[in-house]
C-alpha cells in the first residue's frame, strides 16, 4: 500500500511539474500570430463579398480600406500608452471611419443587408434591463461592504 502512495505522489508531482513548465503563454509576436493579423483584411473582405455579393470593382475599392483599418487597429492594440477606455474610444472612431468609407462603395441594397444583420446581432447581445433596487448585491455594493 505504501508503494502505491509513493507512486501516486510521484505521479502528482511530475504532473504539476509539467504544468508549471507550460504556464507561460506563448508570445503574441509569433509568426503564426502575425499571419493571422495579416489576413484579417482579406478574411473580412471574403466575408463581406460572400454576404453582400460584392462586384470585382467593389472588392478592389474595399481592399485598401480594410487593410488600412487593420493596420490602424493593430497599431492601436499594441499601444501601451493608452488606457482601455481610450483604446475602446479610438477603436470606435476607426470603425466609424471605415463604415463611412464602405457606405460610399456599397449599393443601397447592400447597405440594407448590413443594417439588418447589425440589428439581428444587436438584439442577441442586449442585456436585459436591470431591476431597480432588487436588493441583490451588485459589484459596486460588494466593494463598499
Amino acid at each position: 500500500m505504501s508503494k502505491f502512495r509513493m507512486l501516486l505522489v510521484a505521479m502528482l508531482l511530475a504532473g504539476f511539474g509539467a504544468l508549471a513548465q507550460d504556464s507561460n503563454p506563448p508570445a503574441t509576436t509569433s509568426p503564426k500570430h502575425n499571419r493571422m493579423h495579416g489576413n484579417r483584411a482579406e478574411q473580412k473582405l471574403k466575408r463581406l463579398s460572400k454576404r453582400l455579393n460584392l462586384t470585382d470593382d467593389q472588392k478592389e475599392k474595399m481592399r485598401p480600406i480594410l487593410q488600412d483599418e487593420e493596420k490602424q487597429l493593430t497599431s492601436l492594440e499594441s499601444d501601451s500608452a493608452l488606457t482601455p477606455q481610450q483604446k475602446h474610444r479610438k477603436t470606435r472612431e476607426i470603425r466609424m471611419s471605415f463604415k463611412s468609407q464602405m457606405d460610399a462603395i456599397l449599393t443601397p441594397e447592400q447597405k440594407e443587408k448590413i443594417q439588418s444583420g447589425r440589428t439581428r446581432v444587436e438584439g442577441r447581445h442586449r442585456m436585459p434591463p436591470r431591476k431597480a433596487n432588487s436588493g441583490a448585491a451588485t459589484p459596486e455594493t460588494n466593494h463598499q461592504q
